[in-house]
């Protein structure tokens, strides 16, 4: 599997915000495309106001399928993106590999 790691910092305020949008819009859309979502993150304590999500994808073949194809989907386009892109300071992403010993990710 692979695994992308995003890191947002989101602005003062906005996590409730970026997270209903997360909760109703982006995780559907990804999920219709076969992104698992491993895990998602905001931090109490260190640096505030930071989302860490986790998302999986069977090899790399499925991943640029995938990304290609949600991003592609009107929902994400005209939805999801315009009620987000004011949200965010910074973003950083890792592309990621388990390990052998790694446990899977649960699927529901």
């Amino acid at each position: 599997m692979i695994f992308d790691m995003r890191t947002y910092d989101l602005k003062p305020g906005c996590t409730s915000a970026y997270m209903d949008a997360v909760r109703e819009l982006a995780l559907p859309v990804r999920q219709d495309y076969g992104v698992i979502l491993v895990g998602w993150y905001f931090t109490e304590v260190g640096v505030l106001n930071q989302i860490v999500h986790i998302w999986a994808y069977r090899d790399w073949s499925h991943m640029e399928t995938a990304k290609q194809s949600f991003r592609n989907d009107d929902r994400w386009i005209k939805q999801y993106l315009p009620r987000v892109k004011e949200l965010i300071v910074t973003q950083r992403n890792q592309i990621m590999q388990a390990a052998d010993f790694s446990p899977p990710p649960v699927r529901d």
